[in-house]
């Protein structure tokens, strides 16, 4: 196809030969076998000169993208893999506070190693947890009682701080008097959670938090995000749960406290048969970073 293409570009054997760097007669029998195979003239021969033949011409113009078209994916595919090489891509959570830890990790990073990429994908626990699986994304940072959802078969992961979990409400909320707050306090609140056909690990960490004390938290609405979960506190008897990396937490429009006596935090997650040295490479600088500040408080 590529010695149909100079040949016509070049309207002659001869030089269509010398610019692939090809004898004559090896751009002649290739042309003729391509006329046999297919049973279409490409070409009316004359003594000195040739002349394209209407078919030829159709076969030009669609070839003619083809090589175009395989030329360009073969340019972009050089890309992909050198990017691939040189940068590391990260998905973290879209409800998480990226100054405590998502920034620092980073910066850290880039500061170590200014001549590498980073991408960061920001989602939901959902979608970042399927980014990963299809290696859309290097590692991901996300929520402990995630991480409880990975394949540990296939996925590897660190924790890098932990705290406790967290009730926010209305400044109004009777509880928000307390000085502090234990899950049994929650029994006869009105939970807000994040669907379940979105993150069902969030409503799963929730009634294992609440079973151990004898009751099921009565969810009064759902939200499609934890970003959501803020906007949707509407009366004084409704609450939700997050910790201290969500984005809220400690908002003057809403009472955030600790819960007393239960454990979250956020961890790093990758996959085991992922052995790129940049991704070895950010998962150690940033255990290495978090090292003795385990609790996010700090």
């Amino acid at each position: 196809i590529q010695y149909f293409i100079e040949v016509v570009e070049f309207n002659s054997f001869t030089k269509a030969a010398e610019h692939l760097h090809v004898s004559q007669s090896t751009v002649s029998k290739s042309l003729a076998s391509l006329e046999s195979m297919t049973g279409i003239m490409l070409f009316i021969r004359e003594k000195k000169t040739i002349q394209i033949t209407p078919a030829g011409k159709h076969l030009y113009s669609q070839w003619r993208q083809l090589t175009q078209r395989v030329d360009t994916d073969i340019q972009q595919a050089m890309q992909i893999q050198m990017c691939n090489e040189h940068n590391i891509s990260v998905g973290t959570l879209d409800s998480f506070n990226p100054d405590l830890f998502i920034i620092p990790a980073i910066k850290n990073f880039k500061k170590n190693h200014s001549k590498v990429g980073i991408r960061v994908e920001n989602d939901t626990a959902q979608i970042i947890r399927k980014m990963l699986i299809e290696e859309k994304v290097d590692v991901i940072i996300t929520v402990l009682y995630d991480v409880e959802k990975f394949d540990k078969e296939q996925m590897d992961y660190v924790i890098l701080g932990d705290s406790t979990h967290a009730v926010c409400m209305l400044q109004t909320n009777p509880l928000a008097k307390k000085e502090k707050i234990y899950i049994e306090d929650l029994a006869s609140s009105d939970f807000i959670g994040i669907s379940p056909l979105q993150t069902p690990s969030y409503i799963e960490m929730i009634e294992s938090l609440c079973r151990p004390y004898g009751f099921s938290p009565n969810f009064s609405s759902y939200t499609d995000n934890a970003n959501a979960l803020a906007l949707n506190l509407a009366t004084d008897n409704e609450i939700f749960i997050c910790d201290r990396t969500f984005r809220d937490y400690g908002s003057k429009y809403v009472c955030s406290k600790p819960l007393e006596n239960t454990n979250s935090g956020f961890a790093i997650v990758w996959k085991k048969e992922n052995k790129k040295e940049l991704t070895q490479l950010f998962i150690n600088e940033s255990i290495a970073l978090f090292r003795g500040k385990r609790s996010i408080a700090e």
